[in-house]
């Protein structure tokens, strides 16, 4: 059993999760960074998390499913003897309006979004309560609490993943263990490429500073959350966003800031 730290990021090997499997490999954690079709994507994460942290690794699996899920948890148990930190940063991102959503298409982004978020959760507990410790954190998004049109079934998985993360942090916290959210606006990644580029000279005009996201600003408050200065902050999802809707009309005060 390994005395250092032991990290499970999922959806770890591109976009906000690589940034964040990269940032925790700096910190010290060993971290295992789960993927599950870009095989490419995985080999080039994996070489660059060794040179930083030699036993990190990457793992194959599909985290919508529970017997999947536990079989990762498994893995890295069995070969680390200890589990502390789970980021649940796996998720899809699309539009789809009501009358065109089928049950296939809800049923797929619910399991993706909520529900492999559940099963990782329920599968690092025992491991978490019996060292009486662990970090939690699970992606939300600001669309869980801001509607937007064509973003039902994306909304809704985001608002249970807020329930989720409450309510751990209620059940858990009795055992060390805290549970956090964080909650992206428009980070720019290959799943927001298209959207940025359909309609982002529009999207930004709502952040207070103006510009859109990177997976290191993500990566930036995940690291904190996990980390020991944050042992005090539990059941909280936090938004980084860029002040998205916090103000109407965020670009005036640009405006008056070019005159100055």
């Amino acid at each position: 059993m390994t005395e250092k730290r032991v990290a499970i990021v999922t959806g770890g090997t591109r976009g906000m999760g690589h940034a964040m499997s990269v940032a925790l490999a700096k910190a010290g954690y060993i971290v295992n960074a789960v993927y599950h079709s870009n095989q490419e994507s995985a080999l080039k994460t994996e070489k660059e998390l060794q040179e930083i942290q030699p036993e990190c690794q990457v793992i194959c699996g599909d985290v919508s499913s529970q017997k999947a899920a536990e079989a990762i948890v498994a893995q890295v148990t069995d070969k680390w003897g200890r589990v502390d930190v789970l980021v649940n940063n796996a998720g899809i991102f699309d539009f789809c309006y009501i009358e065109d959503m089928t049950e296939e298409y809800l049923d797929r982004i619910l399991g993706i979004n909520f529900k492999s978020q559940f099963f990782m959760v329920k599968a690092v507990i025992p491991w978490m309560k019996k060292n009486k410790y662990g970090r939690i954190v699970n992606a939300s998004s600001i669309s869980g609490h801001f509607a937007d049109c064509g973003l039902v079934g994306y909304g809704a998985s985001k608002a249970a993943v807020d329930m989720l993360t409450k309510i751990g942090a209620g059940e858990l916290g009795p055992y060390g263990i805290t549970v956090n959210a964080y909650a992206p606006g428009i980070i720019h990644t290959d799943m927001t490429h298209a959207m940025i580029t359909e309609r982002g000279d529009e999207q930004v005009q709502d952040l207070c500073l103006q510009r859109f996201g990177t997976p290191e600003d993500a990566a930036a408050l995940v690291s904190f959350l996990v980390s020991d200065a944050a042992g005090y902050i539990t059941g909280e999802i936090i938004g980084v966003d860029g002040g998205m809707f916090k103000v109407q009309n965020a670009y005036l005060a640009y405006k008056r800031a070019e005159t100055e």
